[in-house]
């Protein structure tokens, strides 16, 4: 299966150039757990591009028809998931990070709407932009700026506008909450957007005011410690992607999926 990504006509000439270098850059990644663009039309108008896509469409979806395994389930009829099975496809996206880590390629929108599920539970990190049509309440303008995922973002993000590697650690982390808590609710979701970036000028100043996002239920508390690294106000202090992969691997040994 693919997606078609158009670019509208009336596009203006920046917009454009960031299409065709977007375009460049995606049809040049080769990895096992990033979508891969699988054709362009560039020489006729509109542009377009053929992203692959998966069976099961994103995981945040995924993860909202199914109940985690641990859990009383109320509707007898949803699937399962098991702790294992979470882990084994976190590890998946910490894997295709590292590759574009490796790159220093920045993602920039890291969460579990923009990753794909396919047969296996394998995972595919997708940034092709359409979720932002589905998922509009997942972003908020700052500003005049654009429409910034600010329940994701590094503060440095926020109030710098410094993306990194390292600040899409911190949105790994982010995602990491979200498949350990199934996709039931936005992160923050008690902070209006406006007490989210309050509560990023909090972190940046390392006031006791502070919020993180809680410990899932369910949820060990080496995992849980592994999100606080992530979120530490120093970059510096984060850990790599590499570091990220190879915790996980480690953590998920054994588990086999179900195909």
């Amino acid at each position: 299966m693919v997606v078609v990504k158009t670019l509208r006509l009336e596009a203006s000439h920046s917009v454009r150039c960031d299409f065709e270098r977007e375009v460049e850059i995606l049809a040049g990644l080769r990895d096992p757990n990033i979508v891969q663009v699988v054709g362009v039309c560039s020489r006729e108008e509109p542009l377009c591009m053929l992203v692959e896509y998966l069976e099961h469409g994103d995981l945040n979806q995924y993860l909202q028809a199914h109940i985690a395994e641990t859990a009383s389930p109320r509707n007898t009829h949803a699937q399962t998931l098991s702790y294992g099975c979470l882990i084994y496809m976190a590890t998946q996206i910490a894997s295709g990070m590292k590759y574009l880590e490796s790159l220093n390629f920045v993602h920039r929108d890291l969460a579990t709407r923009n990753c794909l599920v396919g047969a296996g539970h394998v995972i595919k990190i997708s940034d092709f932009g359409m979720s932002r049509n589905l998922y509009s309440n997942d972003y908020y303008r700052i500003e005049g700026k654009a429409l910034l995922p600010i329940r994701w973002m590094a503060w440095e993000s926020i109030l710098l506008g410094k993306f990194t590697t390292k600040s899409d650690v911190w949105s790994f982390a982010v995602t990491l909450w979200e498949i350990l808590t199934m996709a039931r609710e936005q992160p923050y979701e008690e902070l209006t957007d406006e007490q989210v970036i309050e509560n990023v000028s909090f972190i940046y100043h390392n006031e006791t005011r502070k919020v993180l996002l809680p410990q899932p239920t369910n949820c060990p508390k080496e995992i849980y410690d592994l999100m606080r690294e992530c979120w530490k106000r120093s970059d510096a202090d984060r850990p790599t992607f590499r570091e990220i992969h190879m915790f996980l691997q480690r953590k998920n040994l054994g588990y086999s999926p179900v195909t």
